[in-house]
């Protein structure tokens, strides 16, 4: 049987070691590293959503922005952020 289906393709750049990684502690930390990754001139003016992607380690394997909406929302489709954290072999996600 010849089938041919689509497949999704998540692309990974980096070249940090594991444990050059930042680690998450607390949701403080998580916290901090979000701010630290929004574009301050753009955070007022729309929702964004965006996840990180943890090893089994608390270790910070990718952040992703999910979705970008308008002023007042923005919508998530539960089946884009599954492929992604699965295709990723990410273990936590926040």
């Amino acid at each position: 049987m010849n089938t041919k289906v689509n497949e999704i393709n998540i692309s990974y750049c980096g070249n940090i070691k594991v444990s050059e990684l930042p680690k998450i502690h607390s949701s403080a930390t998580a916290a901090i590293v979000f701010f630290e990754n929004w574009n301050k001139d753009q955070i007022e003016l729309h929702e964004s959503f965006k996840i990180l992607l943890l090893n089994n380690n608390n270790r910070i394997k990718s952040i992703y922005t999910l979705s970008i909406g308008g002023i007042t929302g923005t919508l998530v489709d539960i089946r884009i952020l599954f492929a992604i954290v699965l295709k990723s072999l990410t273990t936590a996600v926040i």
